[in-house]
């Protein structure tokens, strides 16, 4: 029996599948009670037989819907970030096609419904593909059910030790004789069981038909499990597989590292350079194998440009021991069974009568006795002629059991509580009067309860953040075979758009803005939790640009306009208005009256500055002549002092001079000196 590899390794997946913890029927069970399915088949049989209602009182589905709605209110945009200065143009226009691809695919929407079954059952996917279909978006993004999808059970939340990926699905043989054309013959066997397979043209040697009649006396699945001959539908199996070789890989200064490409010329470049080191690892590489039924098809490296698989978890919790997924429901799935039952039990014990009676009481069957008791205009005929033995009438009693019902209704009551408990979403968080009355109390069960979702959150905003990761992949590999690629960057509120132009030629050879060589990689904006407290933010900026200088307050009013919950168009014509006022106005987004005006009013602008400017020369013409006389003066003033200087030293040597030849003075000419005390 000739069976390829790549069927045993299939088979050995499936049988691995099997052995995996039982997860599934609970998951399902937690939508199911989310929405409003929540009594099982055999309870319900019951409940008809008895005659009693069919209860329930859905307490799951408003908390999870307002968790639902914290995430599409606080749903933030997916941006392409630069590692360095250099290529921030490149982040630029990269952001640009992202958004674009991201927006036209509706990934907001696939991540929201993943999300859902994020919160309800503890696992959701989404798929990031290029788009098959020539009229549809650039992107294929949509949710998966997780029932398509079987992976490496022992593997992290992120897939990043997953070692293979399975997903099945049922299609009909016309949609799988399009996606397989060269295999139509093999599709018309399976569907047909190989019925009208010729075992006689059997080839042991290996032609196509003979190995896929292997394939299917080697498997040992239930047809059930791959055929559905009803509809003609067969379950096509998509499976990705990692493979671990020995190559080469190079990394930088940073540490980072790529696996190495003798084709790539700036490996080559950088290698040559000695700008990177290359090392010597197990790497490992993707790869892709399809399956019909039991039947290998095609096998083939990953198409896709990243090594990641091209299905995204949406993970909530996982249990410690056995990795099973869950989420929210499932710790509100016995307090929700509480109260159904404790309603169920409370209506029939306030409708159910027990009759207590002697044979004789009435002539009435007992049927029809049931009957008209239960009715509210019911008319019981009691035999007046019947006698017990000992001459008394006979017993003819209705009862009811009244004293149990509040002991029911306040389980009830407990059990209501409970479910909210258990999940951490309180009435507050959900917008409901949850008996706090400050505002304190208010913000602090609400900030518990987002706390109580953190993990849930941080584990959707990291599937988030690799969904737009994907989707930047695919945008860099188209872009490195183009050149001059012109992407035009909007403007931020009102802002004149800009073009940005990657991978452009340059006279020295290497292209600026170059895709392949910038280091980008997607993150996610600022999480803004509700409307409320992007007002609180709004009033606390707008507290602080009141205590600023007048001339600031304005330019700082941008700042308010990322928080503001208005339009695009609104903030848009609010940052003109500021823009106008500050003089901040791009001439281009004018009109020909404000252009006008503009010119008008520069040119006022400019004859007033150069009278201005004439009058501060006339000035200073004024005062540097004010300067050179008092220089003048200065300096004759110290040729005078100089003269007068040298006249008076002059003297002083002609009175030495005649001090020296005058004769002494007598004796009585001579001032006497006198002793103290005369």
């Amino acid at each position: 029996m000739s069976v390829s590899s790549h069927a045993r390794r299939l088979h050995k997946i499936l049988i691995e599948i099997d052995h995996q913890p039982s997860w599934r029927d609970e998951t399902a069970r937690c939508h199911q009670y989310y929405d409003g399915k929540q009594l099982p088949p055999e309870l319900i049989r019951q409940l008809q037989e008895r005659g009693i209602p069919q209860l329930t009182t859905n307490l799951i589905q408003p908390p999870i819907n307002g968790v639902l709605g914290m995430e599409a209110r606080s749903r933030t945009d997916w941006f392409v970030r630069a590692d360095d200065d250099e290529y921030t143009e490149v982040a630029e226009g990269l952001n640009v096609r992202v958004n674009e691809g991201l927006r036209t695919a509706k990934a907001n929407r696939a991540c929201a419904e993943a999300y859902a079954a994020q919160v309800k059952g503890g696992l959701g996917w989404v798929e990031v593909k290029p788009n098959s279909d020539p009229f549809g978006s650039k992107y294929r993004i949509r949710p998966i059910h997780y029932n398509e999808i079987e992976f490496d059970w022992r593997t992290e939340a992120d897939l990043s030790n997953c070692n293979w990926l399975l997903r099945h699905r049922w299609v009909d043989k016309e949609e799988a004789e399009a996606a397989f054309p060269k295999h139509k013959e093999l599709i018309r066997l399976a569907i047909g069981n190989w019925d009208q397979y010729d075992t006689r043209a059997h080839d042991a040697g290996g032609d196509v038909l003979s190995n896929a009649y292997d394939e299917y006396q080697y498997c040992t699945r239930k047809i059930s499990d791959w055929l559905n001959d009803v509809r003609d539908m067969v379950r096509i199996y998509e499976l990705y597989y990692r493979v671990w070789d020995q190559g080469l890989i190079i990394r930088d200064e940073q540490g980072r590292a790529v696996v190495f490409n003798e084709n790539n010329r700036l490996h080559m470049a950088l290698v040559a350079a000695g700008r990177v080191t290359v090392e010597k690892r197990m790497v490992p590489s993707l790869r892709l194998s399809w399956f019909i039924g039991p039947h290998h098809v095609a096998d083939m490296p990953s198409p896709h440009p990243h090594n990641h698989f091209p299905y995204v978890p949406f993970f909530a919790a996982r249990e410690d021991e056995t990795l099973i997924p869950y989420g929210l429901i499932r710790g509100m799935l016995s307090p929700q069974d509480e109260i159904n039952f404790r309603r169920i039990k409370l209506t029939a014990g306030l409708n159910q009568k027990r009759i207590v009676m002697d044979d004789n009481a009435t002539k009435m069957e007992d049927d029809s006795l049931r009957e008209e008791v239960h009715r509210q205009d019911g008319i019981v005929k009691l035999d007046g002629s019947a006698t017990k033995r000992d001459g008394t009438k006979p017993r003819f009693e209705i009862q009811q059991d009244t004293g149990i019902h509040q002991q029911q209704f306040n389980i009830m009551e407990n059990a209501s509580k409970n479910l909210q408990e258990v999940g951490g979403i309180y009435n507050a968080f959900l917008g409901k009067d949850g008996g706090a009355q400050s505002g304190v109390a208010i913000n602090s069960l609400v900030e518990q309860g987002a706390t109580t979702l953190a993990d849930i959150n941080d584990n959707y905003r990291w599937a988030r953040q690799q969904v737009g990761e994907l989707v930047l992949a695919h945008e860099v590999e188209e872009l490195k075979g183009r050149q001059n690629v012109s992407v035009m960057v909007p403007g931020k509120y009102g802002q004149k758009a800009r073009q940005v132009v990657l991978n452009q030629d340059s006279d020295g050879g290497e292209p600026s803005n170059a895709v392949a060589y910038a280091k980008t990689q997607v993150v996610l904006g600022e999480v803004q939790q509700s409307q409320g407290y992007r007002a609180q933010v709004t009033q606390m900026l707008l507290d602080l640009i009141g205590k600023m200088p007048q001339e600031v307050q304005l330019p700082a009013m941008s700042l308010v306009l990322d928080q503001i919950d208005l339009p695009e168009e609104k903030k848009s014509e609010l940052q003109k208005i500021i823009n106008k006022v500050t003089g901040n106005v791009d001439p281009d987004e004018m009109d020909e009256q404000e252009l006008a005006a503009l010119q008008q009013q520069q040119q006022k602008q400019q004859a007033m500055d150069e009278l201005a400017m004439k009058e501060v020369m006339l000035k200073l013409q004024e005062l540097e002549a004010k300067i050179q006389k008092f220089g003048a003066d200065a300096q004759l003033t110290t040729e005078k002092a100089g003269t007068e200087q040298m006249r008076q030293k002059e003297m002083a040597v002609q009175i030495r001079r005649d001090s020296a030849v005058a004769p002494p003075l007598p004796r009585r000419l001579r001032q006497p000196q006198t002793s103290f005390g005369q």
